[in-house]
């Protein structure tokens, strides 16, 4: 009986297993191996040992985009994070019109990343944009500028158009909260504590796994983040806002260096391990209570 269920277990188990070799293992072996070659991706590899990683390591450019890419998960850990757990606590006050709070919180995140990107495009234009118009508005035409091609601002211009949204993380918090029994609140209330105290000394310590898991996501979504850059900046002016993901598709689309581009892709695989065992440590994921 047991070795009958074992073969339905598997049988049951091997179309995942399948997809999982076909579109991830696969292509990340590809990766991997091409990374170790000069590839254009239409003649053969050529192996060239750790020449790529060298190369990497040398460019500024890879400096440039490598600062960039750490400045944003700071800012997804500092501000993105805590801004999307600050909504959660609010929300779970429920107040008069929380529910239409949290649909209009979630808005940006049903639109496409593209289509935001564009969005944002029009709000920064010089002459047209809804930034600049309302500056001057307000008499702050002096702080008018070309947001996107002004090296000074180009690179918060972009971050805005994600940092905000922290849809996600408010979700994953607010579904925590919600199963956190409310008589720990009431009997904190009756002690008297504050809400500021009770959020403070009991919920952000029960919230430490929900708050880790979402620092996770947030630092892993921000290593990948692509589009809002290419749609925008496409990494310029210059190299102002240049980041691992954007050098390595410039790296296909402009020179169809593939295995340079490969090479790029394996060093973020393993900063986003290095990041995801960091959050781990940080908010003491496997630590027992």
């Amino acid at each position: 009986m047991k070795q009958k269920n074992k073969m339905w277990i598997a049988l049951f188990l091997a179309p995942a297993l399948l997809m999982f070799l076909l579109i991830y293992l696969g292509p990340l072996v590809l990766a991997f191996v091409s990374s170790f070659t000069k590839w254009n991706g239409m003649q053969s590899m050529r192996f060239i040992g750790l020449q790529n990683y060298i190369q990497i390591v040398k460019d500024p450019v890879f400096h440039t985009a490598l600062c960039h890419t750490l400045l944003w998960a700071l800012l997804a850990v500092c501000i993105h994070v805590p801004f999307g757990v600050l909504v959660a606590l609010v929300l779970k006050r429920k107040r008069r019109g929380w529910r239409f709070a949290r649909s209009v919180f979630m808005l940006p995140n049903i639109i496409s990343r593209s289509a935001l990107a564009l969005m944002f495009l029009f709000i920064y234009k010089p002459d047209v944009g809804v930034l600049n118009t309302l500056l001057q508005g307000l008499g702050l035409g002096h702080l008018a500028r070309n947001w996107l091609v002004d090296p000074k601002t180009a690179l918060m211009s972009v971050t805005n158009i994600w940092l905000w949204y922290a849809a996600v993380i408010t979700l994953m918090v607010f579904s925590e909260l919600s199963a956190i029994p409310a008589e720990i609140e009431e009997s904190a209330r009756m002690d008297g504590a504050t809400a500021l105290q009770v959020d403070w000394y009991i919920y952000l310590p029960l919230l430490r796994r929900a708050i880790g898991t979402g620092a996770i996501v947030a630092v892993t979504a921000v290593f990948k983040e692509f589009e809002s850059i290419y749609m925008t900046t496409n990494g310029g002016p210059g190299n102002s806002t240049m980041t691992i993901s954007v050098m390595m598709v410039n790296k296909i689309v402009q020179s169809s260096q593939y295995g340079y581009a490969n090479t790029l892709g394996i060093m973020l695989l393993v900063f986003g391990i290095a990041a995801m065992l960091l959050c781990n440590k940080l908010f003491g994921m496997n630590r027992a209570d």
